[in-house]
């Protein structure tokens, strides 16, 4: 099958859509398929491009955030997809690539699909400061959503959460599958000891992984932090991930007087990532935003239990008490990290369990049976 990932990120970007990108590519192509990548890049990524199954358009920065690109809207990649004759168009975006992505389908008249990835919708910050123009902005792009995600076949949740938002805005081609993870990468034998070398870290590690942006939430956890730090006082907050709001967390850090207990890691090579969380004995992830949140699943691969907002996305991966815990507000938050810290022998067998229930092989399997059951619905009926 020839498969065509159109999407508004990939490499050298590092995110959970780039991870989820690259896991299935690596699968999918293993199991003998061809998949190819379309994405927005500069002059650099395009001159600098070896592989021949990956295409960056013409772009120009998203200047709130300028790490991530947007693909020039008069670009068309009809051409391309008529060259190579896919079987299967998927979007994992919602911006201009994404739009190239069922139009192309269209031209060629085969299935398109688009993954909901990232609550764009809870992302308005970016676009403006103004707390009074945010939810009108809110609303414009929910209208945007509400025509978009219709001119696809089917519309791909990556949680229970995450459908039931799409569903109550009145999109309803949507199917659950979650997002999968190569545990041949995240398991519970990952080498960690460097990690606590590294970080100076002579008591438990509660780590965070992720992009730096304010939508993650990342206020909560040092909020909670001084009350995890008044019983546990050698514990050690490792945030490992860079983004704009980087600075503004390192300022809360700061001013609570917390600097000698917070360690910015910024970008962890991927190679570097099983030990990280395998050395970890909490990893606390304050995020609403996410739509599932894949680290939790890697973190819980290597025996790291997971505390995580209930009534999330995060938290249907989690089973509370079992393998990680559910938390409320700020003193919950605090509350649950310790115990997970002081209950990570006990919960570490049943974080391992839950992460395997999630693996990419399995999930390539579906996500194929998934797109056969579309083309043999797209075929027309002989008369």
């Amino acid at each position: 099958m020839k498969i065509i990932f159109f999407s508004d990120t990939y490499l050298p970007n590092t995110d959970g859509v780039v991870s989820y990108i690259v896991n299935y590519r690596k699968m999918l192509e293993e199991m003998g398929h061809e998949v190819y990548v379309f994405a927005p890049g500069t002059k650099k990524h395009r001159d600098e491009n070896r592989d021949p199954r990956v295409h960056y358009f013409n772009s120009i920065p998203f200047m709130p955030y300028p790490e991530y690109l947007v693909a020039l809207p008069f670009t068309s990649a009809t051409h391309m997809v008529k060259e190579i004759k896919p079987d299967i168009v998927h979007s994992h975006g919602v911006a201009t690539t994404g739009i190239m992505a069922f139009q192309a389908a269209r031209k060629i008249g085969v299935p398109a699909v688009v993954s909901f990835h990232t609550m764009v919708s809870d992302a308005t910050h970016y676009i403006t400061k103004k707390e009074l123009l945010q939810k009108p902005l809110e609303s414009t792009i929910w209208a945007y959503l509400k025509w978009y995600f219709p001119q696809f076949d089917k519309v791909i949740a990556p949680s229970n959460f995450a459908a039931a938002i799409l569903e109550k805005q009145g999109i309803k081609n949507v199917v659950v599958k979650p997002a999968c993870l190569d545990l041949r990468n995240f398991h519970p034998k990952a080498e960690g000891e460097f990690v606590k070398k590294r970080y100076n870290a002579d008591g438990p590690i509660v780590l965070f992984v992720g992009r730096l942006v304010m939508e993650k939430n990342l206020a909560l956890l040092i909020d909670a932090a001084q009350k995890v730090l008044n019983k546990i006082p050698n514990a050690k907050f490792v945030i490992a991930g860079k983004g704009p709001a980087e600075q503004d967390y390192k300022d809360m850090v700061r001013a609570r007087g917390l600097s000698d207990s917070f360690v910015f890691a910024g970008f962890v090579p991927d190679a570097e990532l099983p030990g990280l969380y395998k050395a970890a004995d909490a990893f606390a992830f304050p995020s609403f935003f996410d739509t599932q949140g894949l680290v939790v699943l890697e973190a819980m691969a290597t025996g790291t239990p997971a505390v995580v907002p209930k009534d999330s996305a995060a938290a249907e991966f989690v089973s509370d008490g079992e393998s990680g815990y559910y938390f409320s507000d700020s003193q919950d938050f605090s509350e649950k990290i310790i115990q997970a810290i002081s209950n990570k022998g006990r919960l570490e067998k049943n974080a391992v369990a839950s992460a395997r229930k999630h693996e990419i092989r399995e999930g390539a399997k579906d996500l194929l049976e998934f797109y056969e059951s579309l083309l043999k619905s797209k075929k027309p009926e002989k008369s």
